[in-house]
């Protein structure tokens, strides 16, 4: 049996309080697999191609990969990604999430990337998504396992649609719309993750994101999916910034495991 096999929500922690230290910075972070060279140059020309058509029509993205956050004090770029996890820590807490990482990508392989449609997501923004399988799975459970307990309890404000995490549980609790999703939010504080309970991790890439959330920018034109296939070697921790994007980048480590025989 796998090692990641039994992997089940085991505990809800109560986000209402959550236990935050007002005297020391807090951060969201996000645990991502980066892009090889080749499909991040795609993934910067598709995001180009997008934001300069949402632009046309009066409805702007809110970010274009390969360029800075507009509006924030971070120059770094928007980088290209595939997020594992994202979560709260104290800014004294990144050594932390790095070893944890590294720990992580050590006996890990690459990972097979497989494009497999382009989609918007609730909100507009334009994505690709990436055949699920379970290398995909197995390596963001053993991401979570690893970071999440360095979470301490602690939420994000906001989560990648600014949509506040509180705001956000406490409607799930009162309209029972979403069990599932309030039980992840309540158990990890992130809300797509591979458990074997009920799985909602979708590996995907964020292209644009309209301001406007009725906005759905026409994906004609934009490369065929299986343009997209891969490897993925590099697994990073970045400064998580508005629309889940990630600018700075804390450290990065390649995927050392051998992959499985056929």
């Amino acid at each position: 049996m796998p090692i990641y096999a039994e992997f089940r929500t085991s505990r809800i922690a109560s986000p209402a309080r959550p236990p935050y230290d007002d005297d020391v910075p807090q951060i969201a972070i996000d645990i991502a697999l980066t892009l090889p060279p080749e499909l991040r140059c795609r993934a910067l020309e598709s995001s180009a191609l997008l934001t300069r058509r949402m632009s046309s029509l009066a409805h702007p993205s809110a970010f274009q990969l390969g360029r800075p956050f507009p509006a924030h004090e971070d120059a770094q770029a928007c980088e290209p990604h595939v997020s594992l996890f994202m979560l709260q820590v104290d800014e004294s807490e990144i050594g932390e999430v790095l070893r944890g990482v590294e720990g992580v990508a050590t006996p890990s392989p690459a990972t097979m990337a497989t494009g497999q449609h382009w989609a918007h997501n609730p909100y507009g923004a334009p994505e690709l998504y990436f055949h699920r399988s379970a290398q995909w799975m197995t390596l963001q459970r053993a991401v979570v396992a690893a970071v999440e307990p360095l979470r301490r309890g602690r939420l994000r404000e906001t989560d990648p649609a600014g949509v506040r995490l509180l705001d956000l549980i406490e409607a799930l609790r009162r309209d029972g719309s979403d069990p599932m999703r309030l039980r992840q939010l309540q158990t990890w504080g992130y809300d797509e993750v591979a458990d074997a309970d009920h799985d909602r991790f979708r590996p995907h890439l964020t292209l644009a994101w309209p301001a406007d959330n009725t906005f759905r920018v026409d994906l004609n034109e934009l490369p065929a999916p299986a343009l997209f296939d891969g490897v993925l070697t590099d697994l990073a921790v970045f400064r998580l910034r508005p629309n889940g994007t990630c600018t700075r980048q804390y450290g990065g480590y390649p995927l050392c495991g051998k992959l499985p025989a056929n």
